[in-house]
């Protein structure tokens, strides 16, 4: 298998991967109304979704580092596809939410396995990784239109139609690891004993990425969980919601590879910092702008964000070189799972002080998590 077609086999399944994370946030306004939630309840969805990932997928990127097993990656597919498309059919609040974790112990697999296997040795890196990245966007783009059109046709059991089409892939995804330089970086190369050796130093650099991911993830969470609501709560529609989470995701899809191509030029951690201190300030003042500005603020949004945490992963990559599933899990896990899980305390804010001093206080916590990558980038001494 080349390296083309392996790419392009990832691009796919992070496409439908990624679908499957974005198809619920367009309709919390829906499941608010059918299960009589507030607004810390809704928020209870993501936290279902990121907390399977954030405790599972360290253990994932471990195994998939040291033993490589075959069938993990298409597993990861089916667990996401049955864990969306069952939420229309169990009935009931609590049970939505154990589909939504299986669901996002689909991704907790996926992740750290895929992610690896783009990352490729090169001195195109970001430019080659984007493109892995830029397919999950599209993906995440796409979910509010299914979600909306899935729904509106057949009700939430229409969310089963979004399934089928991870079952045109699942073969391919079986035979990934033939591609004669899979490696856990995606290529050969020679183990140093220090590339190796997860030493103090190692796991203190990791520590101040995770804590950076956290603290951007809480905010960026009201960017895209409440936003739909926000929407609403404004009287401007779910489908204006649904716009706003598109537009996102479209921003995503452009910024990614050009921040990533930047950050092969300029270093990785100049232009991380500048992403993450541009999306903070964006964040401040969404619930208060007019819709058009609303809309713009939320593609810069999601060009930030989403680039941010595309080259975190390649941070840590390179940071831990030869234990890329695991360092993979330390920024999808640890720090985008253990961020999402604050998020029905987001939503108690929101429901006790309103949304626009909830997203001035988002918005300091990301300027403060600028703080410990500068930390990292000054102690490496390099790009």
């Amino acid at each position: 298998m080349s390296r083309a077609r392996q790419l392009t086999i990832l691009s796919i399944s992070h496409l439908f991967n990624d679908l499957y994370g974005s198809v619920l946030p367009p309709l919390y306004p829906l499941l608010a109304g059918l299960y009589r939630l507030t607004y810390a309840s809704t928020g209870l969805y993501a936290a279902a979704y990121l907390f399977s990932s954030a405790f599972l997928q360290p253990a994932f990127g471990y195994v998939f580092d040291k033993y490589r097993p075959g069938f993990l990656l298409p597993l990861s597919l089916v667990l996401g596809a049955v864990g969306i498309g069952a939420v229309g059919f169990v009935g009931g609040f609590e049970a939505t939410l154990l589909c939504v974790a299986v669901a996002g112990t689909g991704s907790a697999i996926y992740h750290p396995i895929a992610s690896a296997y783009s990352s490729y040795s090169s001195e195109r890196r970001g430019l080659l990784f984007s493109i892995f990245m830029i397919a999950g966007r599209i993906g995440a783009a796409l979910a509010p239109f299914f979600a909306l059109w899935a729904v509106g046709a057949w009700g939430l059991q229409g969310l089963a139609v979004l399934a089928l089409p991870v079952v045109t892939i699942l073969y391919f995804t079986f035979r990934i690891g033939e591609y004669e330089g899979a490696r856990p970086d995606g290529a050969y190369v020679e183990r140093r004993r220090e590339d190796s050796a997860l030493n103090r130093r190692v796991l203190a650099f990791t520590a101040l990425v995770a804590l950076s991911g956290i603290g951007s993830q809480i905010a960026g969470s009201g960017a895209v969980s409440f936003i739909s609501l926000l929407a609403v709560a404004r009287g401007l529609g779910a489908e204006f919601g649904g716009l706003l989470l598109t537009v996102h995701f479209l921003g995503a899809i452009v910024g990614v590879p050009l921040t990533s191509h930047l950050s092969d030029l300029k270093g990785r951690y100049l232009v991380s910092i500048a992403l993450l201190a541009v999306a903070s300030v964006a964040l401040m003042p969404l619930p208060v702008l007019e819709p058009g500005l609303m809309i713009l603020a939320s593609t810069v949004l999601g060009a930030c964000l989403v680039s941010f945490f595309s080259l975190l992963i390649l941070i840590m990559h390179e940071i831990m070189p030869s234990f890329k599933g695991l360092a993979t899990s330390v920024i999808y896990g640890v720090a985008l799972g253990g961020g999402g899980l604050l998020t029905p305390l987001i939503g108690y804010m929101i429901d006790v002080t309103g949304f626009t001093a909830s997203y001035t206080v988002l918005s300091l916590i990301g300027l403060a998590s600028v703080a410990p990558l500068v930390a990292v980038w000054r102690f490496q001494g390099k790009r």
